[in-house]
């Protein structure tokens, strides 16, 4: 038991100092890292054990120019339209907006897609 608290006091200990990231750095990963990284991450627990999601890591500075364009463009009807000013307010300490310039920084973007239905594989379809 005297194992348990230790351990997870040191968890909460280690949640307590995360922070989120704005600025990321151009720095090349390699590509075994970041494919190590996806296969931990698609190994979470879900439902039924089903992980219904899907990782795809981009490096294309011409598909990560799309997505930026994209976010952008969502970015920019939250902070104009849809945010309240109360959560405004919250944000504005952190110094975010809509523009999202290091999503074209960063060597990889690592993009999720939820699988919101599917249908179960028995061991005799054929």
């Amino acid at each position: 038991m005297e194992e348990k608290t230790r351990r997870a006091a040191e968890f909460c200990a280690d949640m307590l100092r995360r922070r989120p990231v704005r600025e990321f750095s151009d720095r090349p990963v390699p590509r075994e890292v970041i494919e190590d990284c996806l296969r931990a991450a698609g190994t979470a627990p879900s439902g039924a054990n089903m992980q219904p999601w899907h990782f795809v890591a981009v490096s294309d500075p011409a598909i990560k120019r799309r997505v930026r364009t994209e976010a952008e463009r969502e970015e920019r009807e939250f902070y104009h339209n849809k945010a309240t000013p109360e959560w405004l307010d919250s944000l504005a300490p952190l110094g975010t907006d809509e523009h999202k310039p290091f999503l074209e920084v960063a060597p990889y973007l690592i993009v999720i897609f939820a699988q919101s239905y599917g249908v179960p594989h028995c061991v005799n379809d054929v």
